[in-house]
């Protein structure tokens, strides 16, 4: 069922893409069309780790699983990917993981399916706000300098969409938990 909602969320965004790339062929626009992804229980999912340590799990067990890079790909978040690549849309995975797991997610996104992304940009290690809010719209922003219209941006906390920098956001569903 979970899987099944996800996948819900995700046509919903495909849809919306398809509706926004036919208005782009209609107008001047010059700025190159882009999605954001957020990789946790959107691109990846860390459910069997969730599983494996009961829904809990010390910071160590949690630590060591985000550096597994074994997690296993959301299959409707893929098929938008793929989509978006095969028609000419940038785009950029935006992730509360820490830098220091920047090998670990690059190789998982890789086995995952997702390959020629445009950019990856992970939490720098000394990051200590409560929210990763601010990061994730610095991040978007940044996104936009290069000349880039984040049509859609889709992740499963509040801190993936806060803060504008997208046409349009999409949440999908966390059976986990809520950050902001």
């Amino acid at each position: 069922e979970y899987q099944k909602d996800q996948a819900k969320v995700v046509d919903q965004a495909m849809q919306y893409l398809k509706t926004r790339l036919e208005s782009a062929k209609k107008t001047a626009d010059k700025k190159k069309p882009a999605i954001v992804f957020d990789i946790d229980e959107t691109s990846l999912s860390n459910y069997p780790d969730m599983l494996k340590m009961g829904f809990g799990g010390t910071v160590e067990e949690v630590d060591a699983a985000e550096g597994k890079a074994t997690d296993p790909v959301i299959p409707a978040t893929l098929s938008l990917y793929r989509y978006a690549k095969e028609n000419h849309v940038a785009v950029f995975f935006v992730t509360g993981r820490t830098e220091n797991y920047r090998a670990a997610t690059e190789k998982n996104l890789a086995d995952a399916g997702f390959s020629n992304w445009n950019g990856l940009t992970l939490k720098p290690e000394n990051y200590h706000e409560k929210s990763a809010a601010p990061y994730k719209i610095n991040a978007r922003s940044a996104i936009e300098k290069q000349g880039y219209n984040i049509v859609l941006n889709i992740g499963d906390q509040q801190s993936d969409w806060r803060g504008g920098h997208a046409g349009k956001t999409f949440k999908t569903p966390n059976t986990d938990y809520f950050n902001p």
